[in-house]
């Protein structure tokens, strides 16, 4: 774990209808685990006995002259068209599109270095300049801003962050250069603008409904935290980015690989009675159930995985919280290959799992994670005097590997230590209410101009939307109900990113830490909100079913105004914050109206 360094203050035989028009036949043959899709639903759509959807009663056969062709006009048509891939492809690129305006106009509204900016941005130009870190006089910032660098020295900086993002932000000011602020910011917005994009394919690879893909896209195009972090070179956006792309490529990995596991172990010979439920969990775990060991069949090839554990490196090499996420996305995956064997019918799930797919997921993922997180200290290698060379007394690559090792040592050491008192830390177990927001940048006096009143400011503050925080408290709970009752692999989906990205957090509350660490799990926040509005409006149900049971029509249309009524306001509350969230110069009036919570100044 690590922290900013900051001193400055589905059984067999079941059958059930799907309809997915982007996902291999291989997907509709999944018996291991509910949709969570009202239809058209994905991949797999299998249940407990207790729970199966069935298939529906065949419409009846009227003679062709009863039935009139549908213009293209009509409701059921606009229907269909509505829930098409083409439809979600269309809900991206809205959600996209509003989350680039917002985040790549107005970059130079503050014009110096905010924050932890004075960290990273300059150690971006060092590593553009020299290849490692260098050192910078102190209060430099001013003179850095303006243009003026000629201060940097070759003498090696003590590092505590990994490089990647720090790259990252170097090839803005490569293209934009050193002085302009757009050069510092730019490649931090567009790969904000990015996380928005996958989180929307995300949200549809696991709803399949085009809404709440646009839903979620939209929560999170104008979520605070979301805004602010894609506006400031700060790494925890890049962080963001790598893991969300991480789990996109895990949930692609299970609608392809688990069908085809599904459908081997259905020919298998060796396959049993179909299992679902306490009873038959009670029964196997007595042995009653028990029919020998066997391993049996695979899942096959699996890209995704692969690109999945490339994806872990880089959130590891942005910061080493992406170590979290390699390992809950690792523990997610082996999880469904016991649960698939399980309920299927294998003898011997778990030794199964373990010596048929487990162990090639492990190969697919932890060992590209470790080397392109070594690959991405490249500039350190090729550079002898960057900090943290020649500790171990050996030579050649060994001994720049047993170099790096005893820098890490280092580093760790100063994370865990990290306890140096700041104005706007705050504890991680307020994080979901974003009790302590973290100020970027504050003015006001005569030198802020613009605003009607003439009493003027200027803020950056790093808040997430505070109606779409505390509604995502209730949704968490939605989410783990409808994970562990359920057994609804989406909303696990969604309740592992929380525990990647943030439980892990609750752990290190005596250190230094800040509130703006939660834009990592933010998507999810995002995801949990707009899962929790489509159980509103009766849109996905909470075990998944691809087939929601109709409701009264009082409650159907209550439920439905609700997802619209909590969706507006979410929507409202983000662009009443907004300018707080980009630097926009407004009426202190005005400003200190936004500022709810005593805490919060």
């Amino acid at each position: 774990m690590d922290t900013t360094n900051t001193n400055h203050n589905t059984p067999r035989g079941a059958q059930t209808q799907t309809h997915d028009d982007t996902v291999s036949p291989e997907e509709h043959v999944d018996a291991s685990a509910p949709a969570s899709a009202s239809a058209p639903a994905d991949c797999e759509a299998t249940t407990p006995p207790s729970r199966d959807a069935q298939d529906p009663p065949p419409a009846a056969t009227e003679p062709e002259s009863a039935t009139p062709a549908s213009s293209p006009s009509t409701p059921r048509q606009w229907d269909t068209l509505l829930s098409t891939p083409a439809a979600g492809w269309v809900a991206t690129a809205l959600a996209t599109l509003i989350a680039a305006v917002i985040r790549l106009t107005g970059l130079d509204n503050v014009r110096t270095l905010i924050f932890d900016e004075t960290y990273y941005v300059k150690d971006a130009w060092s590593l553009l300049t020299l290849g490692y870190e260098g050192t910078w006089p102190q209060n430099y910032d001013p003179t850095f801003a303006a243009g003026d660098t000629s201060k940097l020295s070759a003498t090696a900086s003590y590092a505590v962050h990994p490089p990647t993002g720090k790259w990252i932000i170097a090839l803005g000011m490569k293209l934009f250069g050193q002085a302009d602020p757009v050069g510092w910011r730019i490649t931090t917005a567009i790969c904000g603008v990015i996380t928005v994009l996958l989180l929307c394919r995300l949200a549809y690879n696991l709803f399949r409904n085009p809404a709440l893909t646009l839903i979620a896209g939209l929560f999170l195009a104008t979520d605070g935290q979301a805004i602010v972090m894609s506006r400031t070179s700060i790494l925890d956006g890049f962080l963001a980015m790598f893991a969300l792309a991480a789990f996109l490529c895990v949930v692609k990995d299970q609608q392809s690989a688990r069908p085809r596991l599904i459908r081997t172990l259905r020919e298998w010979d060796q396959v049993t009675a179909p299992r679902s439920g306490w009873r038959d969990l009670h029964a196997f775990l007595l042995v009653r159930d028990r029919r020998g060991f066997a391993v049996g069949p695979n899942a096959g090839n699996r890209p995704w995985l692969l690109a999945a554990g490339v994806l872990c490196g880089l959130a590891g090499s942005v910061k080493w919280s992406g170590i979290y996420v390699l390992a809950l996305l690792g523990l997610f995956v082996a999880i469904r290959e016991i649960t698939a064997r399980w309920e299927a019918g294998h003898p011997s799930p778990v030794r199964g799992a373990l010596l048929a797919d487990v162990w090639w997921a492990f190969i697919l993922m932890v060992p590209p994670a470790i080397l392109t997180y070594i690959a991405s200290w490249f500039g350190w290698f090729t550079h002898p005097r960057a900090y943290g060379h020649g500790r171990s007394g050996i030579s050649g690559f060994g001994g720049a590997l047993a170099d790096l090792w005893l820098y890490h040592r280092e580093m760790w050491k100063f994370h865990n230590g990290l306890e140096t008192p700041h104005t706007y830390q705050s504890n991680p177990y307020t994080w979901l209410a974003q009790i302590r927001p973290t100020s970027f940048h504050w003015a006001n006096g005569e030198a802020v101009t613009g605003c009607p009143s003439g009493n003027c400011a200027t803020n950056v503050v790093a808040l997430g939307n505070p109606i779409l925080w505390w509604i995502g408290i209730g949704a968490l709970m939605l989410v783990v109900w409808g994970t562990f009752y359920y057994r609804n692999w989406r909303a696990g989906v969604i309740l592992t990113g929380y525990l990647a990205l943030y439980v892990p957090w609750l752990g290190y509350a005596h250190r230094t830490i800040f509130t703006f660490y939660t834009v990592a799990f933010a998507p999810f926040v995002a995801l949990a909100v707009a899962w929790m509005i489509g159980l509103l409006a009766g849109a996905v149900a909470p075990d998944g079913q691809p087939t929601v049971l109709p409701m009264p029509r009082r409650t159907e249309i209550t439920g439905r105004v609700m997802a619209v009524g909590l969706t507006l306001a979410i929507l409202a509350c983000a662009l009443w914050f907004l300018p707080l969230w980009r630097a926009d110069v407004v009426d202190y009036d005005f400003w200190r109206a936004h500022m709810w919570l005593p805490t919060w100044i």
